[in-house]
């Protein structure tokens, strides 16, 4: 019966266990992997943003440091504005004297209205000569790289008008607005000074290609412009653009690539990485672990129900008044091939986690009755009680096997005890605990809330669901003359009990002064070790007829 009752038409176990394992550890994975990924984006995030305020920093640094430059040559060759045609003595010596006071200008010179360099700091210009400038311009401006032709190298000239149309003139070598920009970029980072305008190059650091397409660009708050570009080298660049102060439309700009901008970002990520990998491992072996040991216990359960490997034990109730014995608690055990016996604090949770509880109580309703059948249509003053879960409220098929497994077999309805414990109430929103409960009671089953007062119970309990009974528990009979003060909630619950109609079952009794305490406070029966342990049928319905026969016997069964 009990194969017949597993072997349903849904997937089969095996089948559960590897779905579960899997899930397990898609599930351990995940828990592993995802604080580590989310600290990845993170670092990702924090490097991308150091990275763009690192790159804006160089931006405006270089910017800053070639205005003052720039502003200095200014300045200088405004201070040589007194320069003659003649180039004295006192000419050259002013030129050479700011060419050594401005470490930026590499030689002086002086243009004359019909663009010929007549003078340099090098003395006179014999003959003059033309250098081939631009025509004269208000104020400074900054021309080049040129062609020097007097050293046969390449310059930046910064140029000066005076009002005569003449214009004083500095040489700048290259390397001294490069020296600015000295910044490590990377492989295809760089850094240049550039006029917006027309894109011309006054000076560059790094391998400059020919920008292709810019795919964003953005101002901000500080004055620097930042964009998102790919150039034709097939490299996409994040550059930072910051205008010189005082030198409008000359940018410094600073670029550098991925690769750059994410270096430490990727040894982190390989860090981290590598620490998820190992905490995912450890949680996947921990997880599915467990999950392997409470599943193969699983199997173990199944195939034990199927193979009739279980066993009732009878913990006998006695009435207080008479010291007759009135029935038992049928208590299932597991005893496993090779005599180990498995805890119900382990099977019994599993049972109700997994579904298997309610194949188990029909196995247990099938068992005491081939066992105790005979006895309690002997004695109909005998009663069983029966533990129910939450379980077995979530549909009516307990009403179902309680009617055709003790429907034609003698035992009355009266004779059978259903015990549920709080938590199979608490959860009672649509009555169906309610509606099973007083359908059992209907057929005259009795019905007795177990563990009263060790978890969520309360007098709305007691008061809304249909009980017979009320079972106090152990932890409140041990008060009897040892605790005093929580000896009053033990007198509570027997009063309450008295004023609701319902008979108290205390458990646990284990002394003759808890068994006499609970007598005079009226308590109706009563189970535990005093009186016996839980026993096979065999020597249960023995104690029965001894018990019942000689009411002084009791004593000795108590051991």
């Amino acid at each position: 019966m009990a194969t017949k009752l597993l072997s349903g038409g849904g997937m089969s176990f095996a089948l559960r266990r590897r779905l579960m394992v899997l899930l397990a550890t898609v599930v351990a994975m995940v828990a592993g992997l995802a604080p580590v990924s989310y600290a990845i984006y993170l670092a990702y995030k924090t490097t991308v943003v150091n990275a763009e305020n690192n790159l804006r920093t160089i931006a405006h640094d270089i910017a800053a440091d070639t205005s003052q430059l720039l502003n200095d040559i200014n300045q200088g060759l405004i201070a040589l504005s007194d320069l003659t045609y003649e180039c004295s003595t006192d000419d050259v010596s002013a030129m050479n004297t700011m060419s050594y006071d401005i470490p930026g200008i590499s030689e002086i010179g002086l243009i004359s209205p019909d663009r010929k360099l007549v003078c340099t700091s090098w003395g006179p210009i014999k003959p003059p000569f033309n250098p081939e400038l631009p025509p004269s311009q208000p104020g400074f401006r900054l021309l080049g790289p040129l062609e020097i032709r007097l050293m046969n190298r390449y310059g930046l000239i910064a140029l000066r008008p005076r009002e005569d149309g003449s214009e004083i003139i500095a040489l700048i070598h290259p390397s001294v607005l490069i020296g600015h920009m000295g910044a490590d970029l990377g492989e295809h980072g760089f850094a240049v000074l550039v006029r917006r305008e027309d894109t011309h190059l006054y000076a560059w650091e790094g391998n400059v290609p020919e920008m292709e397409m810019v795919a964003s660009e953005s101002e901000g708050g500080d004055g620097s412009t930042q964009l998102r570009a790919l150039f034709r080298d097939g490299v996409e660049r994040t550059l930072f653009a910051v205008e010189l102060d005082g030198f409008p439309g000359t940018y410094s700009v600073v670029a550098a690539a991925d690769e750059w901008i994410l270096h430490d970002w990727q040894r982190m990520a390989v860090l981290l990485g590598a620490i998820g990998a190992g905490t995912s491992a450890l949680l996947v072996f921990l997880i599915v672990g467990i999950l392997q040991r409470r599943l193969s216990l699983q199997g173990e359960l199944e195939r034990s129900l199927q193979k009739d490997e279980f066993e009732i034990n009878y913990q006998p109730v006695i009435e207080l008044k008479s010291g007759h014995c009135i029935g038992a608690e049928a208590l299932i055990c597991w005893r496993q091939p090779g005599g180990k016996r498995v805890r119900p604090d382990l099977f019994i949770p599993l049972a109700e986690d997994t579904g298997l509880i309610e194949p188990m109580t029909v196995w247990l309703m099938q068992k005491l009755r081939t066992e105790i059948g005979q006895l309690l249509q002997e004695d109909r003053s005998l009663h069983i009680a029966i533990n129910l879960s939450p379980g077995h409220f979530e549909s009516d098929r307990i009403l179902q096997s309680s009617s055709s497994i003790f429907g034609n077999s003698g035992i009355l309805p009266e004779q059978i005890i259903y015990e549920i414990t709080e938590r199979g109430l608490i959860d009672d929103a649509d009555g169906k605990a309610r509606d099973i409960m007083q359908r059992l009671q209907n057929r005259k089953s009795g019905i007795a809330l177990d563990d009263f007062g060790t978890g969520y119970s309360s007098l709305s309990y007691v008061e809304t669901f249909p009980l017979d009974y009320l079972k106090i528990d152990k932890r409140f009979v041990d008060t009897v003359g040892v605790d005093a003060l929580n000896a009053g909630m033990l007198d509570t619950i027997i009063d309450m009990a008295q004023r609701l109609g319902l008979r108290t079952i205390a458990e646990g009794v284990e002394t003759a002064q808890q068994a006499d305490y609970l007598l005079n406070r009226g308590v109706d029966y009563a189970q535990g070790w005093h009186y016996s342990r839980a026993m096979p049928a065999a020597d249960f319905i023995e104690f029965v007829h001894s018990v019942n026969g000689s009411v002084d016997s009791l004593s000795s069964r108590a051991s």
